[in-house]
């Protein structure tokens, strides 16, 4: 069985617009930003598709950047927020458990990066055609 659909799903978001992506059949997420310049991209939890509810998730604790091929491991209070560099690529996880009871949702978005969320821990493996849409 491929990876996708056994490992993680795969999905886009691009710059503000905020897609809200289920966790539903995920232990969690890794999200990575590309095409950005400086500045913070923002993570937020919804309690549904449509983001409703939406609101900030203080969770991040570490992300990690690259330049030129080399990972910089960046800590952090726990923020919604994390920042980034020009070029470049920057990933974080978030865990399924550290959404808020009644939220199964997550958003990113920054002012001119772009997003592919990886929802990951699949616990309902299907074949990638018959994967959950992630933005139900």
């Amino acid at each position: 069985m491929d990876a996708l659909g056994r490992l993680f799903n795969a999905a886009t978001s691009a710059t503000t617009a905020a897609t809200p992506f289920g966790l539903k059949d995920a232990g969690g997420a890794t999200i990575i930003l590309i095409g950005a310049t400086s500045g913070n991209a923002t993570l937020q939890e919804a309690q549904d598709s449509a983001g409703t509810a939406a609101q900030n998730l203080a969770c991040i604790t570490k992300y990690y950047r690259q330049n030129a091929g080399v990972w910089t491991k960046v800590t952090q209070a726990a923020a919604a927020t994390v920042t980034a560099g020009t070029g470049g690529l920057l990933v974080f996880e978030v865990e399924g458990s550290q959404l808020s009871d009644t939220y199964t949702h997550i958003t990113v978005s920054h002012a001119s990066g772009s997003f592919v969320i990886l929802p990951r821990d699949l616990t309902v493996q299907r074949k990638p055609e018959n994967l959950r849409a992630v933005t139900s």
